[in-house]
């Protein structure tokens, strides 16, 4: 997969703030408050070498998005349980879970991230779309196709929450 991109034809802009907060009602003092998920990230990496997240960061850094690293899956669950992600960027060689899942137990959270595999081998494009994932990106990595695919993922994910039927204005201009 090829993508023929220029930096000036890229325009990505972070987690939009119109995004639902989800409100509790406290039932015996009668006052909203927030749920436990408030804060978006834009990418969430995981894997246990730095290097991807650090490389992940260095990319985003000029967008303004927000770049976490989990060194495995376990790492990953417990962040997710009380933020939310909007693309996961997992490395396929995890430390404590095959990525595949990886895949599956993010799938079940509620509001899931889009998911991207960075590996190795074609062959897992064909895997990671067969089983529910956004795009995978094939080593070595090139700038532009990481960015164009976890920024495609990114406006995936943030679609669903564009409520256009409303009247509402849409996160993003795309």
């Amino acid at each position: 997969m090829s993508r023929n991109l220029s930096r000036e034809s890229l325009s990505v802009t972070a987690a939009c703030a119109q995004l639902p907060s989800p409100m509790e009602v406290d039932a015996e003092n009668r006052e909203s408050r927030q749920e436990r998920k408030q804060a978006v990230t834009d990418v969430l990496s995981i894997g246990a070498n730095p290097t991807l997240a650090i490389y992940l960061a260095g990319l985003f850094a000029k967008y303004g998005w927000t770049v976490r690293r989990s060194a495995n899956l376990e790492d990953a669950r417990a962040y997710l349980a009380d933020h939310r992600a909007a693309v996961v960027v997992c490395d396929e060689a995890l430390p404590d879970a095959a990525w595949q899942d990886a895949l599956g137990a993010l799938k079940a959270i509620p509001d899931a991230p889009m998911f991207v595999l960075i590996g190795s081998e074609k062959t897992l494009l064909g895997e990671a779309l067969a089983l529910g994932g956004f795009d995978a990106v094939i080593r070595p990595l090139r700038e532009a196709e990481v960015i164009w695919t976890v920024a495609s993922a990114w406006h995936q994910w943030m679609k669903r929450f564009e409520d256009l039927d409303s009247g509402g204005a849409p996160c993003s201009d795309a």
